[in-house]
């Protein structure tokens, strides 16, 4: 046995990790739809890395537009735009993914018995997730983030104490801009990387679940080391790394111009669409009615599903569902796409 070869088996003693890369999973584990969960792993550890680099340059404070001139600095200054892109693109492809992926785990049924509580943290990652890449746009402080918040203060005024950390009247003296940034680089990164953690434990005390038609047996089915699984999970990151850093080099995150609180001219990237045509056509008051019921009931998925079957074919209801939600939130996104920016402000 080699020096290598000794000191790999040194470490895979002394720390568990034989057991954990070793134990058998179903060979269908690798395959593309499988293992998107991986790349969403390596493109936030992409996102951690880029964004500990931004900190370092980033003024978070509306004073004298602090936190926008460092954004525009970063923007214009060689390199570290290129961090910039790496992090505001790797964010958007991180949402799709992670939307991909539970799209997969939906069709193929990976959230009935015992996964249910799988389901309900990938629930949570997305929304998660979704407020990071919120938080993020808001810091940058132009006009887009600038609406933003202005959006969502005033959805808070409409949740009463549920907001409460959301408003102004919590810490009156520190400006909202420097809490999201605490929010944004602390809070939401700890719950994010907590709800992975339970996500991998859960993956690995229940298994992989079957393929979606129900027609192989775990038992039947040809068995592969989890090591396996880890190799394809960086193949596939890398690419998703690699696609990234591509759109970074010869596309800029957006940035316009300085944010003015007395105008609203922007819309919100793709992932809030969603919700602002919903505030041009039932207001911006109607949000919180539409939004929670949506999360709920993207929650109790595994209680409305309880047959036994895996097979999409055989879940006539939920595939109907599946496509009526798409439809939908795909419909609304188009639209709010498409129509000039409406006013929806001190309405």
């Amino acid at each position: 046995m080699s020096f290598g070869s000794k000191w790999v088996s040194w470490v895979k003693g002394r720390s568990g990790l034989g057991t954990f890369l070793d134990h058998l999973i179903p060979a269908h584990a690798n395959n593309p739809t499988y293992v998107i969960g991986g790349a969403v792993v390596i493109l936030g550890l992409v996102q951690g890395v880029t964004g500990v680099l931004l900190q370092q340059f980033y003024h978070p404070s509306p004073d004298a537009n602090a936190a926008y001139g460092t954004v525009s600095y970063i923007s214009a200054t060689q390199g570290w735009s290129f961090v910039r892109n790496l992090h505001y693109w790797g964010a958007q492809l991180l949402l799709v993914l992670v939307i991909l992926h539970m799209l997969r785990v939906y069709v193929s049924a990976a959230y009935k018995r015992p996964r249910e509580l799988l389901w309900v943290s990938g629930v949570a990652l997305l929304v998660s997730l979704w407020l990071l890449a919120f938080t993020g746009s808001v810091l940058k402080w132009d006009q887009e983030g600038v609406e933003a918040l202005g959006h969502n203060l005033e959805l808070s005024s409409y949740a009463g104490p549920l907001a409460y950390w959301f408003s102004p009247s919590f810490a009156p003296d520190v400006p909202i801009l420097i809490r999201l940034n605490s929010a944004h680089v602390t809070l939401l990164p700890i719950i994010a990387l907590t709800i992975i953690g339970v996500h991998i434990y859960l993956i690995r005390v229940l298994g992989i679940s079957t393929p979606k038609n129900g027609a192989s047996k775990p038992e039947s089915e040809r068995k592969v080391p989890f090591s396996s699984h880890i190799k394809w999970m960086l193949v596939y990151g890398s690419i998703a790394f690699l696609f990234v850093a591509i759109v970074g080099i010869f596309v800029a995150a957006p940035l316009s111009s300085v944010g003015n609180t007395q105008i609203e001219v922007s819309k919100p990237d793709w992932y809030l669409l969603w919700v602002y045509a919903v505030e041009n056509y039932v207001g911006l008051q109607a949000v919180p009615f539409i939004l929670t019921p949506a999360l709920v009931l993207m929650t109790i998925v595994p209680a409305l599903d309880r047959s036994a079957t895996t097979d999409p074919r055989k879940r006539k209801v939920m595939m109907i569902l599946l496509v009526a939600g798409v439809v939908f939130f795909v419909g609304l996104m188009l639209d709010a796409a498409l129509l000039p920016p409406k006013s929806h402000l001190g309405g």
